[in-house]
């Protein structure tokens, strides 16, 4: 808004002086910078010949935002619209924070200074008015989570003089507490558990806090925010406190607990039976070490290499399924981690297997991989045979060896292969001579058991083993 428009706006409206329109105009240069620095709507308005109603002279809004869709400079503000402009002209002073509604129908808060010239004379008025439309919305918010909380107080006080029946709405035992800590109301549940723990009524009575290790509700809330366990009367319950809030102030607060006995029975129960299965499991594990130390004994009496060699490979088999046994039986879940597994037996083959002057190189690579029980037993065999294949026809002759065992899993499907650097790397299989009896236990295992499949390549001068199974999901991993 320029000078010449004021001063015209002055002229035409008001019985302002020279000076006091000049004062004005001053004073208009410079709201743009109040304005963008308040983030609000600045105007200035001057008194009209009435000295009632005003006009307005110069307005000033933030960048790409404002209360109004339209300038208004040179409409006029009468009386009975911008009241706080109205008492601001008859008393000169300041009004601060008066609410009412823009002219585009949003909520604003006002604020007016009265502008003076050299005789102390209100001459016009500065005004800044702020959009509260969300500080109304939580305002309203605010008020509302009061009034629920108030209700809430209100029928719970209505049930106790009427003897509804609330617990037929929650399931819990309630206590509701005043702000001094007495029992306001109380349901069956509750009053039954408090009478068999104090002996006496609950409604009336103080609840008593050293009950919960607490001096003070705020402490009582403060314990309870979460549902804590306690016993009584040789029972389990979870307590946990709900604070009710009237006007902003704690007016009191909602005890709510639950019997978690049958609960904690049923978990005990599931811990002996645990114990039992991981007793059995060591108790299969043993006997199964035995069987592979009286095979041990067998195959000392015997001088025949062929001989022995079939032994050790059955003391193997049955020391992998012992492995899975004794996995099971320092745990508490039902799963054995194949990554973990594949360690146990490739280290114990390393003891057995390998000669005094060769020097073997053994990795596991990939992810760790969770299998139930149910394929936890045949994969262990099937790991023993792999490994032991390439011990055996491998890297036998071979000073320098390596085997990898590689795991995966993607999509429900797992795979395991087993790679060594065997002899003759480019010379292609023969199905039939591979057909070793180890290899067969393989077969039959995957296809039988874990409803797989496996192959065998040379891959980059390599020897390359691979069985691939879906995951069994029927039991809950974890």
């Amino acid at each position: 808004m320029d000078n010449k428009a004021i001063k015209e706006l002055c002229l035409e409206y008001t019985n302002l002086s020279e000076d006091d329109i000049k004062k004005l105009e001053t004073i208009a240069s410079q709201i743009p910078y109040t304005s963008e620095l308040t983030g609000t709507d600045i105007f200035i308005d001057a008194p009209l010949k009435d000295g009632i109603d005003a006009v307005v002279l110069a307005w000033a809004h933030p960048q790409n935002r404002s209360l109004y869709g339209h300038s208004v400079v040179g409409e006029l503000a009468f009386s009975t619209s911008e009241p706080a402009v109205y008492r601001t002209f008859k008393t000169g002073l300041t009004s601060q924070n008066v609410r009412g509604v823009s002219q585009e129908g949003i909520p604003i808060e006002q604020t007016v200074v009265p502008i003076r010239n050299e005789a102390n004379d209100v001459i016009g008025v500065l005004i800044m008015e702020r959009d509260i439309s969300e500080e109304l919305r939580q305002e309203e918010q605010v008020e509302f989570l009061t009034q629920t909380a108030e209700r809430l107080s209100n029928t719970l006080m209505y049930l106790s003089t009427t003897g509804s029946q609330f617990e037929d709405w929650v399931g819990n035992g309630l206590f509701v507490l005043n702000k001094n800590n007495k029992i306001t109301y109380v349901n069956k549940i509750a009053a039954r558990i408090y009478e068999e723990v104090y002996g006496f009524e609950a409604s009336g009575n103080d609840f008593y806090l050293s009950m919960l290790d607490c001096t003070t509700l705020d402490e009582l809330l403060d314990h309870l925010k979460n549902p804590v366990e306690f016993c009584l009367n040789q029972k389990n319950y979870f307590f946990q406190a709900f604070p009710l809030v009237t006007y902003g102030e704690l007016s009191g607060c909602v005890i709510s607990f639950r019997d978690i006995t049958d609960l904690r029975k049923k978990e005990q129960e599931l811990h002996a039976q645990s114990n039992i299965i991981r007793e059995i499991h060591h108790r299969v594990k043993n006997n199964l070490q035995n069987v592979a130390a009286l095979l041990r004994l067998q195959m000392r009496r015997s001088d025949l290499d062929v001989i022995k060699t079939e032994f050790l490979a059955s003391i193997n088999r049955i020391i992998s399924i012992a492995m899975v046994h004794d996995v099971f039986a320092c745990q508490t879940c039902d799963t054995v981690d194949l990554r973990e597994l594949s360690q146990r037996i490739l280290k114990g083959l390393l003891e057995s297997s390998v000669l005094p002057e060769q020097t073997i190189q053994t990795q596991i690579t990939g992810q760790s991989v969770l299998l139930s029980s149910s394929q936890a037993v045949p994969l262990a065999l099937v790991i023993n045979e792999l490994l032991t294949n390439s011990f055996k026809h491998g890297i036998k002759c071979l000073d320098k060896g390596l085997i990898i065992l590689k795991l995966a899993e993607n999509e429900g499907q797992i795979q395991l292969s087993v790679w060594d650097n065997g002899p003759e790397p480019h010379v292609p299989f023969d199905s039939m001579k591979q057909r070793r009896l180890g290899l067969q236990i393989v077969d039959s295992l995957v296809s039988d058991q874990l409803c797989g499949k496996f192959d065998m390549n040379r891959i980059e001068g390599m020897t390359c083993v691979t069985v691939c199974f879906p995951k069994d999901n029927s039991e809950e991993l974890s």
